[in-house]
């Protein structure tokens, strides 16, 4: 990966989290919580929900934003898509991962792939299905979340670790706020055909490290690239609004759902 680290500067000295700033919700306890994904760093670490299944359930992965200098898998609770995802039947984990300081940006996203990894390696144990896994998160877990769903898959059959021969690759992914870093972290490595991709963003255009125009260039690429893709704006910009009847809450269920193949009720 090319080196990031003059590119994104700006967005890890100033990133304010890009979750609202209101007090956690209340959120079910995680089923497995401070699991240890990997020894390589303290913060590897992660928190996963079990949703009630007859049958090997699909899993949406979280991870945190904080412009990768802060943050943490507790900001899941800002989205208040925990519960949605649960009573749909879809099992949920939140991912923490080594920031600035102790790791460069390539190692930081190898790290959440290894996380992705770990996660299916639980399949049996956990009641996941391997073949659904998706990912979405906010502002530096956007960056996350699709570099995941795009960039050359982290698996090595041959690999003495059974750990590492696993997949790293989501099957549908999710973004909010898209930060600065996109052209560089993620669009050289879309692909025709590529997962399926849900924007969202309320930024309005005054904000520098999270301007609208990062989420159209992911959306225009996507259209470009015959990836299935959807954004929308909250209102402080000029992004489509929106489905009418429904929040960001309910369209981000709709589409990951209707991408892991999930069947629910509305």
């Amino acid at each position: 990966m090319r080196n990031t680290r003059p590119l994104l500067a700006t967005m890890a000295l100033t990133f304010v989290v890009a979750t609202p700033p209101n007090v956690l919700l209340a959120a079910p306890e995680p089923t497995h919580a401070d699991v240890k994904y990997d020894e390589k760093h303290e913060r590897n670490v992660l928190d996963f929900w079990q949703a009630e299944s007859k049958s090997p359930a699909p899993l949406v992965v979280y991870f945190h934003g904080g412009g990768f200098r802060s943050g943490d898998k507790s900001g899941l609770r800002r989205y208040r898509i925990l519960e949605p995802f649960l009573n749909a039947g879809v099992s949920v984990a939140a991912c923490n991962y080594p920031f600035l300081e102790d790791a460069s940006y390539g190692q930081i996203l190898e790290h959440c792939g290894r996380a992705i990894q770990f996660l299916r390696s639980k399949s049996k144990e956990w009641r996941i299905d391997p073949r659904r896994i998706g990912a979405f998160g906010g502002s530096a877990g956007a960056l996350i979340s699709e570099w995941l769903a795009y960039s050359k898959d982290l698996g090595r059959r041959r690999s003495r670790d059974p750990i590492a021969r696993l997949s790293s690759r989501i099957i549908v992914a999710g973004g909010f706020w898209q930060p600065t870093g996109t052209e560089q972290m993620v669009l050289p490595h879309m692909r025709r055909g590529g997962a399926p991709l849900f924007l969202y963003s309320n930024a309005p255009s005054s904000d520098r490290i999270h301007h609208p125009r990062y989420a159209r260039k992911i959306h225009t690429a996507a259209q470009r690239l015959r990836i299935p893709v959807v954004l929308y704006g909250g209102g402080k910009n000029d992004l489509p609004a929106l489905p009418e009847g429904k929040n960001v809450v309910e369209a981000q269920l709709d589409f990951f759902c209707k991408h892991l193949k999930v069947k629910y009720k509305k």
